[in-house]
Formats: C-alpha cells, structure tokens, sequence
C-alpha cells in the first residue's frame, strides 16, 4: 500500500488547523494570565497623610501639644493582586503616630502605624519613613513688660529737656511651649534715630524678645498678642522764669514800688511742652494780704507749676522777706467812718461810731506824728448783698494823706438798712 506523502506546506492551506492551533494558543495565554493574576505583586503609595486625630485626648489628658508641623507625609509600600493595588489610592491608607512612649515634655522618636481602610485585598509591607520626631511640651501664656532701648537720641546741649520715654502699650502676652517661654528674659522696643530732637516725638517699633544673654529670640513657634509698640519721647524747653507774688487789700494810695522785699529765688528753672512754654513769661507765686501783713512777717510759697511743666532746680519753696527797718506798728482809734455805694432806694446808717485798737503799720518817722484824724473807715455796701436790717459788715482803714502805711486784721462795724418811704 502506498503510504500517501505529508507535506508540510498544506497545513498552512488547511483552515481546520488553523482553528485548533488559535484554540490553543489562547488557552495558553490564558493560563499565563490566570496565574499572574493570582501573583501578589507589590507597589508603592506616595504622600499619605500622617495623622494623630485618634491619639489627641492621650495628649490633652497629659497637658501636652504637640510643637511644631503636624503635617506630615509618608510613602507606604503594598502588596497584592494586581487590579487590587493598582486602584489604591493614599486616602485607602490610615497612618497615625504610636505615642504610647510619650510620658512627658520632650523630644520623641514615634512608630508610625498604617492600616488598610479600604476593605479592599491588600497588605501594607513597609512605611518610609517608619518614624517621626515630635516635640510635646505644655502651652502657657505669660505677660512680660516692654522695656525701651534708645540709640542716638541726644537733645541740643541747651534749651531742652529730655524727660523718659513712654511705651504703650506697657506689657505684652506671649503664648508658646513652656521651654521657650522659660527663655525669654525680656521684651524690647528699641528707638534708633540720628539728630537732635527739640519737640516731643511719637516712634513705631517691632517688639523684640531676648533672652538672659540679651540675644534675639526667634517667635516662629510663640504667639504675641500685640507685635509693635508705640514709644513716645517727651522732649520739654527749659527756661528761667521770673516769680512774683501778687498783694490783695493794699491801700490804694500806696506805692507798692516803695515796699522793700526780697524773695529767695528770683527766678525758677522750668521745662515744659514746647508748644505751651512761651505762653509763660512768669511765676505767680500766690498773695499777700495787707491784713496779714504784720511786722515781722515772711511769707513762704509753694512753686506750683503747670501742668506737664516740671521744676527741673527742684526749686520747691520760695520765702518773700520783707525789710522791717524803721517799720513801726501803733494802735489808733479811728472815727472818721463813713458808708459809700448805698443803693438808692435804701436808707443806711451806723450803730457804730468808732472802732478801736486799729493796728497801723509805716514808716517810724510818719507815724509818730499820725494822729486818728489821719484815719478813714469806709463802709462799701457795695460788696455784699443788700437787705433790710441790721448787719455787721467790714471796715477798710487807710491814711489817705499817708504812704506806705496800713492797717493790720480785720474790722467790722454796724450798720442798719431800711427801704426809703
């Protein structure tokens, strides 16, 4: 029997080859794919977000917070099949920082931990990095007060006054980790200004925190709740002023001019506000009553100055002497009294015909030969309020015809006032 020849070249012409040859080649791939399917393979997630929302109330119960960034990333690795992985994305991943070594303020080296909370089929194999360092420390509030450095400020050698600068505001609240707060040794606002100033002058500047050494404090991790203050230098105008006192009740004929007295200082050193200083030309002491003006009598006066103007002599008191020197004292009489500015529609007249034991003050050789012929005692009822009856009212002695002389205390006649029929 002849066996029929094979040709090799005719399976390529036979389609049913073709078809049985398709079929297997695709169940090749499919078992090829099958098992690596099934083949765990790894991959890994970027940027997952670190998180500690869970391990708070640990750290409030202890006092503590943590300092500093807490954002913080990490990259975990995961293995599994892999449709699974390759659909995993880093909110699929909940990292948190194991504080179960924290047992106080410090710096701690922390596992971190990541948990599959997607329900998908993956395991997480590795974190990078696998640790963080916190820093816990307790957070306090302190106030401290703000002090003044002052650089370059000079006033002209003459003719000003340059009084302590004043802050405002006067303390600043700092908030920060109980380590740094314990650092801080003061706080500053520093005036850097070239030139002299002649009026008082308002500076703005950063507040400054140093510590022990006088070195800067960075305020990255504190909070201040003021960051400026305002620092005010009052510069003041020195000037020497003339005092003076001033005389109520001297007689009218008398000639002030010819009183001779002498007061301790003659002019106070005084400083003041630029702009209210010159409105000053001299210093009213206070006044001398001719009634208290005995002999034998000094008068010592307080320096009351302005307000905002400063004694810079420290010039406290000033004593107005007189000059008794040929000053006699004499007793008189007087009867010569007479009533003046009674109201026309009213009647006046005196009960009283002379008033005694006057005290007269002067020269010694004018009043030895004063008489009470020399004497008049006025009544003005012009200086109190006029009403029907009888009134006690103040006598004004003086000598008319005679200077530098006057009546010591006080006088009082009485006068009796009805309305004219």
């Amino acid at each position: 029997m002849k066996i029929p020849k094979f040709h090799l070249d005719s399976l390529w012409q036979n389609n049913t080859f073709f078809k049985v040859i398709s079929v297997v080649i695709a169940c090749i791939i499919w078992i090829v794919v099958a098992m690596n399917m099934k083949t765990d393979i790894p991959r890994e997630i970027k940027e997952v977000p670190v998180t500690m929302d869970n391990q708070t109330s640990f750290i409030t119960r202890m006092g503590l917070t943590i300092i500093g960034d807490e954002s913080l990333f990490v990259d975990v690795t995961i293995e599994g099949q892999r449709l699974v992985v390759g659909s995993i994305k880093p909110e699929d991943i909940a990292v948190s920082v194991d504080l179960g070594s924290v047992n106080g303020a410090g710096n701690f080296s922390l596992p971190l931990v990541a948990e599959n909370v997607s329900g998908k089929d993956f395991a997480i194999s590795s974190i990078s990095p696998s640790t963080v360092n916190l820093k816990f420390d307790r957070m306090v509030t302190k106030k401290f007060n703000v002090d003044v450095k002052m650089e370059g400020l000079v006033v002209p050698e003459e003719g000003y006054l340059m009084e302590e600068a004043v802050v405002s505001p006067t303390q600043v609240s700092v908030t920060g980790p109980d380590t740094d707060i314990a650092k801080i040794a003061k706080c500053v606002v520093s005036v850097d200004h070239e030139g002299s100033l002649t009026k008082t002058t308002a500076f703005t500047s950063d507040i400054v925190l140093l510590d022990k050494d006088g070195n800067k404090i960075e305020t990255s991790g504190l909070t201040m709740d003021i960051k400026q203050a305002e620092v005010t230098v009052p510069i003041l105008k020195t000037v020497d002023l003339p005092v003076k006192v001033e005389f109520l009740n001297a007689p009218t004929n008398l000639d002030l001019e010819e009183l001779e007295y002498a007061v301790s200082n003659e002019t106070v050193t005084v400083a003041g506000p630029v702009d209210e200083i010159d409105k000053y030309s001299e210093i009213i002491l206070g006044y001398i009553d001719f009634k208290a003006l005995d002999l034998e009598s000094n008068f010592t006066f307080d320096v009351e100055l302005p307000e905002n103007f400063i004694n810079v002599a420290h010039t406290e008191t000033v004593t107005v002497t007189f000059d008794w020197t040929d000053m006699v004292a004499k007793e008189f009489t007087v009867t010569n009294l007479s009533l003046v500015n009674v109201p026309s529609d009213y009647d006046a007249r005196l009960l009283t015909d002379r008033v005694t034991k006057v005290k007269i003050i002067g020269p010694a050789q004018v009043l030895e030969t004063m008489t009470a012929d020399d004497l008049v005692g006025q009544i003005d009822l012009s200086k109190r309020s006029v009403e029907t009856g009888q009134f006690k009212t103040a006598v004004t002695i003086s000598a008319p015809s005679k200077n530098l002389v006057w009546a010591v205390g006080d006088y009082t006649a009485v006068v009796v006032i009805s309305e004219k029929d």
